[in-house]
């Protein structure tokens, strides 16, 4: 008996047909598009509970790579996997209009990223020019104390914060030009002074990379650039999958005392009758009511993000069976 496979999701692009873009998926299996409408996952067979270990991810990327050449591609994050193709027809009609605003922000569009750290010789930059920083130097020779070496320290962060400053607004005004926004990335070192994605149009590519030359040769011994792109666009589409929980759906359904199948009407008369009994303003300092009030508004919250449509199944298979898209600040 032939195994069912299970779909390895890359990412979203416009499609209103099953396209196909060669076998450079995972295990080298065929990369292909399963759609809904105008939007398709881009996808490739997997057997089920597949491992999917680091070394894909290269594959990973470079499929989105290739197929960001010709049209927009939303990255999905490493590692999603679905059970099969309805699975993905359903992520796609719930997610639609999500799928299509950002494709529209991201069309012909490249990620850039860019990271900035301090030259070893500013330093010395830094010693030469501050006289008040030269005669601290001076005293700790003649007097190494504590309270010194301090001071200095403190002396040398702030000339170096204050150049800091002015560093990253004159680079980032300068690629403002060539990029129409910017994301800030983590910053994990004390050396860093900037740490972005930079959202640029492909035909600005070239401008943004002969900007870049010019301000490195603008701080030379000041500062490094180290740059990475084109990339996918993780930064700029801000979606994440998540996959439902099922005890989670249940006791919220539960705690609104809802059937199996309900209407979004439904879900919106239990929740209003619930907060109008347990409403913090009528049971002033039952510490009851206030709990049964909170749970009130998170079981709400949890059901209206699951059911979009005005009948919704809460069964634990239908449940079970749904990939969910949210905006990732959400």
């Amino acid at each position: 008996m032939k195994t069912k496979m299970s779909k390895y999701v890359y990412g979203i692009v416009k499609s209103e047909k099953r396209d196909s873009f060669g076998k450079i998926g995972i295990d080298n299996n065929e990369v292909y598009t399963v759609h809904y409408s105008d939007v398709g996952a881009i996808v490739s067979d997997i057997a089920p509970k597949y491992e999917v270990k680091g070394e894909a991810a290269k594959i990973h990327e470079n499929v989105l790579l290739k197929i960001m050449k010709t049209q927009a591609a939303i990255p999905m994050g490493f590692g999603i996997i679905a059970k099969n193709e309805t699975e993905i027809e359903n992520m796609l009609k719930r997610a639609k209009m999500k799928f299509k605003n950002a494709l529209e922000k991201i069309d012909h569009k490249l990620q850039i990223n860019v990271k900035i750290v301090w030259d070893k010789s500013i330093l010395a930059s830094v010693l030469v020019e501050s006289e008040q920083i030269q005669r601290l130097m001076e005293k700790s020779k003649e007097s190494p104390s504590q309270s010194i070496r301090i001071e200095l320290g403190r002396k040398v962060k702030s000339a170096l914060d204050a150049r800091k400053s002015v560093y990253v607004e004159n680079i980032k005004n300068s690629l403002a030009q060539f990029s129409d926004e910017y994301e800030e990335n983590k910053i994990a070192d004390p050396d860093t002074i900037l740490n972005s994605a930079f959202l640029v149009d492909k035909e600005k590519e070239n401008d943004f990379y002969d900007k870049l030359n010019e301000l490195e040769k603008k701080y030379e011994k000041k500062l490094v650039f180290l740059v990475v792109g084109p990339l996918p666009l993780y930064n700029f589409t801000m979606l994440r999958v998540i996959r439902l929980d099922s005890k989670v759906i249940e006791e919220a359904r539960k705690n609104l005392g809802l059937n199996k199948e309900v209407s979004i009407s439904e879900i919106n008369s239990a929740y209003d009758g619930l907060i109008r009994k347990y409403h913090p303003d009528l049971h002033s300092g039952d510490g009851l009511s206030e709990e049964m009030f909170l749970v009130a508004k998170k079981s709400y919250g949890v059901l209206m993000k699951y059911c979009e449509h005005y009948l919704c199944p809460l069964e634990e298979s239908n449940i079970e069976d749904t990939i969910m898209i949210e905006d990732r600040d959400s």
